[in-house]
Formats: structure tokens, C-alpha cells, sequence
């Protein structure tokens, strides 16, 4: 009977030893495929606070600047400057550096 017991036995640690071998292989290879979050670069901070503050110093300007925002959409006028897409040729934008 001592026979039968040493075979299951050794058949239970081969099974519980390849369970290990796949798993830790699995563990590995979801390491290894794993890669870190990429993102955009961050605009600078308060840069539309700070360019709101130019165009009011400005005076003459900021009243066109807030009449062009109530007609073009202040979202994407907004976006548009916070993304440095509005180029200083056009209004101060120190987001754009």
C-alpha cells in the first residue's frame, strides 16, 4: 500500500510543481509585456490667467478678445490657447512656450 501512496503523491508534486512553472511563466511575461502610461507634455501653469491679465492691461485688446470668445466658442478658443495653438503674432500666449 506504501507504493500506491509514494505514486499519488509524486504525481500530486508534479502537479503542483508545473502549476507553479506556468504560473510564475505567466507572472513573468505579464511583467515583461507590461509598459509605463504615456501623456502629453503639461501646459505651463495659470498661463491663460497670466495672458488674460496681458490682454486686460492691454485694454483695447481684451475687449476684442472677450467679443471673439462670445462668437467663436469660448471651449475651443480656450483649448486652442491652453494647447499653445494660438500663435503670439496673433494675441500674447504664454502657453505656447
Amino acid at each position: 500500500m506504501s507504493g500506491i501512496e509514494e505514486a499519488g503523491d509524486s504525481r500530486i508534486r508534479r502537479v503542483l510543481a508545473r502549476s507553479i512553472t506556468v504560473g510564475l511563466g505567466a507572472a513573468t511575461l505579464a511583467v515583461a509585456l507590461a509598459s509605463p502610461a504615456t501623456a502629453a507634455q503639461p501646459n505651463q501653469q495659470a498661463c491663460l490667467g497670466e495672458d488674460i491679465r496681458t490682454y486686460a492691461g492691454m485694454r483695447a485688446g481684451f475687449g476684442a478678445f472677450v467679443s471673439g470668445l462670445s462668437q467663436g466658442g469660448v471651449g475651443e478658443e480656450i483649448q486652442a490657447h491652453l494647447a499653445g495653438d494660438v500663435p503670439d503674432t496673433v494675441t500674447p500666449n504664454s502657453c505656447n512656450d
